[in-house]
C-alpha cells in the first residue's frame, strides 16, 4: 500500500509541478504506442486545442474509438487523465481498465459514477467538477484508495460514506476554486472516523452546521486547509495546536484567520 510522499502532504497530491516530467498527452487511438501512462484529450475537438477536426461525424468516431479501445484492452493502463470534457459513455469506458492505480477527471457530465466500482486496485482518484454526480457510494467500494480529491459535487451534502475508506490518507471536498462557486456540506462529523487522515482540505465549501470542532480529531493530519470563516477563526488556535501539522493555508497564510 503506497503512503503520500512529503511533496504531496505539502501540495496536495493531485497538485501540478511544471519541474516533474508529464506523461505522453494524446488525442487519438491512433498516437498509442503501448504507454501505460496517458493523458487523453479526446473530447472538445475543433477548436484553438484540435482545429482540424471540423466535423461531428470525426469527433464523434475519435470518442468512439476511445470508448471501444479502453474496453477492449483493459489491462493497458495503471494512470489517466483526462483534461476535456468527459461525458458518461467515456467515463464508463474508462472504469473497464482493471490495473488502474491512478485516474485525474478535470471535468465532465458523469452523473452515474457506479462503475467505479469495478476499479479494485485505485489508489489516486481526483474527479473535478462533477456537478451531476448524484452518489459517491460507488466511492467507498475503492478499498485500496489513498487519496481523493472531489470537485463541485452541488448534489452531494453528506460525505460520511467516507469514513468506509479506512486507507484513505488525502481527501479533498472543493466548490469550483475558479468561480468561485461554493458546495454546501451538512456536517464535518465524519471526520471523527477518519483519524488516519494526514491531508484534509475544505476551502469552496460551506458548512451547514457551522461545527468545525470534528476537525480537532484530526491527530494525524500533515496539511489542513479551512476557509477562513468565523467559525474556522474562532477556532484557529486550537487547530493550529494539532499535533503533526505543518502545511496549508492555516500555517502558511495565518494573518487569514486573525479575529
Amino acid at each position: 500500500m503506497p503512503v503520500l510522499t512529503e511533496k504531496q502532504i505539502e501540495y496536495g497530491f493531485d497538485y501540478f509541478h511544471k519541474d516533474e516530467p508529464q506523461n505522453k498527452c494524446i488525442v487519438e487511438v491512433s498516437e498509442y504506442n503501448g504507454e501505460n501512462a496517458l493523458t487523453v484529450n479526446c473530447t472538445q475537438l475543433g477548436d484553438s486545442f484540435a482545429p482540424q477536426y471540423k466535423s461531428a461525424k470525426e469527433k464523434k468516431r475519435v470518442l468512439q474509438e476511445w470508448c471501444d479501445f479502453l474496453q477492449s484492452n483493459k489491462t493497458a493502463f495503471t494512470e489517466l487523465s483526462f483534461c476535456t470534457r468527459m461525458p458518461q459513455e467515456l467515463f464508463d469506458a474508462v472504469c473497464e481498465q482493471e490495473n488502474l492505480r491512478k485516474l485525474h477527471i478535470k471535468w465532465g457530465v458523469y452523473s452515474d459514477i457506479a462503475k467505479l466500482a469495478n476499479f479494485t486496485k485505485l489508489e489516486y482518484l481526483q474527479l473535478g467538477s462533477g456537478t451531476s454526480v448524484e452518489s459517491i457510494e460507488p466511492i467507498t467500494e475503492l478499498k485500496n484508495l489513498v487519496a481523493l480529491s472531489v470537485e463541485n459535487f452541488q448534489k452531494i451534502e453528506d460525505y460520511s460514506l467516507l469514513t468506509r475508506l479506512k486507507n484513505l490518507e488525502s481527501l479533498s471536498i472543493e466548490g469550483d476554486g475558479l468561480g468561485p462557486k461554493y458546495i454546501h456540506v451538512n456536517s464535518l462529523d465524519f471526520l471523527s472516523d477518519m483519524k488516519q487522515l494526514r491531508f484534509f482540505r475544505f476551502l469552496t465549501a460551506r458548512l451547514k452546521s457551522k461545527d468545525y470542532t470534528p476537525v480537532l480529531s484530526l491527530e494525524n493530519v500533515e496539511h489542513l486547509t479551512l476557509r477562513p470563516c468565523k467559525e474556522v477563526k474562532n477556532l484557529y488556535s486550537e487547530l493550529i495546536k494539532l499535533p503533526k501539522l505543518k502545511y496549508g493555508l492555516l500555517i502558511s497564510k495565518p494573518e487569514l484567520y486573525m479575529k
